[in-house]
């Protein structure tokens, strides 16, 4: 019946089910109409669409496969019962982030305006290679968590990648007694999976080529989402840990990306 029935999840079963059940299925399903429209209208379904189609899919099939890890994210665990879960989940993920498939279908984008296809070839490397770092990540850091509370819940749905599952993991140990990830993905930039999924969500845009603001609305909207969340974030920790987090910013030194910042 899936993860968020789970007793032991007991308590973020509704807002497992608006995180996940409602809004990421719906934005799929909102991109596969518009593929299929446009198959209608043109008798062929464009590389744009295509790839909004694979972009879409992997992020549904993601919080499919990967359910288990849901309840310890920030969404779950800090945002609480409020509007993101409620209002944006319900209205803002499916119906805003589909702009790019309907600009494409109603703006004829790989039809009567063909991108070049090594342009098509290379984001579709770039989101596989985001996404990849994406999926891992925060498999590696939820399924840790999910290891210091002994819950382990076997998922084989594809795909599954052994990165995601670190094993006996390095990590630093506060004066609270509670642990911080160092391993990893995560001992290389503490916000890594911010940087994949902004780079996904550039590629979204990206495919509807550059002659308007508005499929790039998104990824604007995000980087000030993900970034006032970081700074929420780090502001968080610092009260938490005290000094334990400044030693654990001088072991990860870059926050999203590593070698860079």
């Amino acid at each position: 019946m899936g993860a968020w029935l789970n007793p032991r999840f007991g308590k973020f079963d509704l807002k497992f089910w608006a995180e996940t059940r409602v809004a990421w299925i719906l934005l799929f399903l909102l991109t596969l109409s518009a593929a299929v429209k446009q198959y209608e209208i043109a008798g062929t379904v464009s590389f744009s669409m295509y790839f909004m189609l694979l972009a879409h899919g992997l992020y549904a099939n993601a919080c499919m496969k990967g359910e288990e890890c849901i309840p310890t994210t920030w969404d779950i665990f800090y945002e609480k019962w409020g509007w993101m879960l409620i209002f944006w989940n319900f209205c803002g993920v499916p119906f805003v982030y589909c702009t790019q498939s309907f600009y494409i279908l109603h703006h004829s984008i790989g039809i009567d305006q063909p991108l070049p296809i090594w342009f098509y070839i290379t984001i579709t490397l770039l989101l596989l290679s985001a996404y990849y770092v994406w999926d891992t990540a925060g498999s590696q850091r939820n399924r840790w968590r999910m290891s210091l509370r002994k819950i382990t819940i076997p998922r084989k749905a594809p795909p599954q990648f052994d990165y995601g599952t670190l094993k006996n993991p390095k990590t630093l140990r506060t004066e609270s007694g509670s642990e911080l990830l160092i391993d990893g993905w995560w001992g290389k930039a503490r916000k890594i999976h911010y940087t994949a999924d902004i780079i996904m969500a550039l590629c979204w845009g990206l495919s509807c080529g550059w002659n308007h603001f508005l499929p790039y609305f998104y990824v604007c909207f995000f980087v000030i989402m993900i970034t006032h969340r970081y700074f929420r974030d780090t502001n968080r920790c610092k009260r938490k840990y005290g000094k334990d987090w400044d030693r654990y910013c001088q072991e990860v030194t870059y926050v999203f990306v590593p070698g860079l910042f």
